[in-house]
């Protein structure tokens, strides 16, 4: 078994955020705008001061430091460069925050979901003949109820993220088709699939079993979203 993971998938996110903000409505985008640029500024004054008396802590380590000893300092540089810039800033951003209130995004649509991932399917080499499956459990728990996309490749079988729902990518997993055992599970009520390597476990969806077993050939697409 292998993983790897597109290696540009900040630009994809960067790209999801501009078509999220590209669906507000003009008051509810600038209010995003004005809300994200409110948080950076704090930020940015948050660091300016810690930098600050950081430094003058250094500066002053010489002096300081024989006096009340080397763990009294510790807490003191940690008090004066953390905690004591947070203190002097949280007033006035608790005065200013309601003039700038947070503004939520909107959901992204499916059509727009299928172009900002046009490079995640090539870069995986994602066929026609796929099918997506619910993943019950896993040695992974960032998979764990999320809905994967199961393919071949070179006679190898793919297992991604479901890319024609969400542009989340958690990478690919490539097994080789002697590398893992299949069987058939149980998920309370739920027949499962179980795919198992020496070091990974999957519990999907049970019509994963015969599409694995036949490679992706001679299988009803016309059924291949439904997750069970």
């Amino acid at each position: 078994m292998r993983r790897f993971k597109y290696p540009f998938s900040k630009h994809i996110d960067k790209k999801l955020l501009r078509k999220r903000i590209d669906l507000l409505d003009n008051s509810a985008r600038q209010r995003y705008i004005a809300n994200r640029r409110f948080r950076q500024i704090f930020g940015t004054l948050f660091w300016i001061l810690f930098v600050f008396f950081l430094g003058i802590m250094i500066f002053l380590e010489q002096n300081i430091e024989p006096v009340i000893g080397k763990t009294l300092y510790t807490i003191l540089v940690i008090f004066v460069s953390l905690i004591l810039p947070a203190l002097l800033l949280s007033y006035p951003y608790r005065k200013l925050e309601k003039h700038y209130p947070p503004q939520s995004l909107e959901i992204i649509p499916k059509d727009i979901i299928a172009i900002i991932n046009i490079k995640l399917l090539k870069y995986y080499k994602i066929p026609e003949n796929y099918i997506v499956t619910k993943c019950y459990d896993s040695s992974n728990q960032l998979l764990v109820d999320k809905d994967v996309l199961l393919f071949f490749h070179n006679d190898k079988l793919r297992i991604v993220n479901d890319f024609t729902s969400t542009i989340k990518d958690f990478g690919c997993y490539e097994f080789r088709l002697n590398e893992y055992t299949l069987s058939y599970g149980k998920n309370e009520d739920i027949i499962t699939t179980e795919i198992e390597t020496e070091k990974f476990y999957l519990s999907l969806g049970k019509r994963a079993k015969p599409f694995i077993n036949n490679k992706g050939e001679n299988y009803d697409y016309q059924r291949r979203l439904e997750i069970h």
